[in-house]
């Protein structure tokens, strides 16, 4: 019998190696006849950029950056080639800052620009960039300011690139654009730049921002695609995924040559996921919580997807499964068998998924004895 396990990473608790290795060792524990392949998986969001890494066969540079409140960390990206792998959440991420210091008016995406900014003096023509878990609603000022933007006012007064001067902007200054740079923006979410469904409304309360926070967010967004407007002759700002990270995407686009690419569909691309699902006989997939967003071509419905076009079963494992359907999927399981805290589970997660593998294991050995 041969098993794909192919998971996501179950955010704050299990990344996807740990979490494909655990479901490994169970099967393996119930039985050496097996075949196991493992294709951690990704959409953009967290581990995203360990994952390209490994299939690539990057190599990881350290840098010192500023996270998104201007704090010097150590922070990395990959290179392979004549390529850079940039995951934003690791220069610029919620991770990074306590629950109290969320305030998306002073973070900015400088941290990611740094990185970015280093990978094209290193050589790289072409970066991938993963954008998931992002602290910033700056629409990529900082990250622009980074890469030697300059902002200024009506005053002509220099700006710091953060989500509370979007909408002084004014001038820009650019920097030489000669250099041909090609961006691969790896985005989950296909939310618009502005409105109800938006990169403030939707993402700013999630990243520490109040009611009038979300307010002054949406005039200095709405300001910002007026003045990229302006300076590329590109409107941008109904582009699907814009509005993800913050309208990260809309000054890459506008003066880049750079795309938003659905992030679990490059991904699986990436890593020959149709080759594969053809080699086996049963998919495994799953993430942390498993709901109606899953659905909405997260990292397992897109292995689900691969898997129905080659008539493999598939079977999704979550930490939290909440109740929803979809015929893509030929199971969908808790690894939490009875009343648990949150806490509790995400601390324990590991064991508890060994164990519920353990036991599935056995149930598909039983079926395939009955096969027999």
């Amino acid at each position: 019998m041969k098993i794909l396990i192919a998971p996501n990473s179950m955010k704050g608790s299990l990344n996807a190696f740990d979490f494909a290795d655990t479901v490994e060792k169970a099967f393996k524990q119930c039985s050496p006849d097996f075949d196991i392949r493992k294709v951690p998986v990704a959409d953009g969001g967290d581990f995203t950029g360990e994952v390209l890494k490994e299939n690539l066969g990057a190599s990881e540079k350290m840098l010192k950056v500023v996270d998104p409140l201007g704090k010097t960390i150590s922070s990395k990206y990959s290179i392979a080639g004549n390529k850079a792998i940039v995951e934003m959440a690791d220069a610029s991420g919620m991770k990074l800052l306590g629950a109290g210091e969320l305030n998306p008016l002073k973070a900015s995406s400088f941290g990611t620009g740094q990185l970015i900014d280093d990978a094209i003096k290193s050589g790289c023509t072409e970066i991938y960039l993963a954008i998931g878990g992002s602290a910033t609603v700056d629409g990529g000022m900082g990250m622009m300011e980074a890469l030697g933007f300059n902002f200024y006012d009506h005053n002509q007064t220099k700006l710091s690139g953060n989500g509370g001067n979007l909408q002084h902007i004014h001038t820009i200054e650019k920097f030489d654009l000669s250099q041909k740079i090609v961006f691969k923006i790896i985005c989950d979410v296909d939310n618009p730049l502005l409105g109800k469904t938006g990169a403030a409304e939707v993402f700013g309360p999630q990243k520490g921002a109040t009611p009038e926070m979300v307010e002054v967010l949406e005039k200095g967004l709405e300001n910002w695609a007026d003045i990229l407007t302006k300076e590329s002759g590109k409107d941008l700002r109904d582009v699907e995924g814009a509005g993800a990270a913050g309208g990260m995407a809309l000054p890459l686009m506008a003066f880049f040559d750079a795309e938003i690419v659905p992030g679990a569909d490059f991904v699986l691309q990436q890593l020959n996921f149709d080759g594969q699902v053809k080699w086996a006989d049963i998919v495994i997939t799953g993430e942390g919580k498993i709901d109606s967003q899953t659905l909405n071509n997260k990292a397992p419905f897109a292995v689900a997807k691969v898997a129905r076009k080659y008539n493999k079963p598939v079977f999704a494992i979550g930490g939290k499964v909440e109740n929803t359907t979809s015929e893509v999927f030929d199971g969908i399981f808790s690894l939490v068998n009875g009343p648990l805290t949150l806490d509790f589970a995400m601390n324990n997660a590991k064991q508890l998924l060994y164990g519920f593998s353990l036991e599935f294991a056995k149930t598909i050995q039983a079926l395939v004895k009955l096969k027999e």
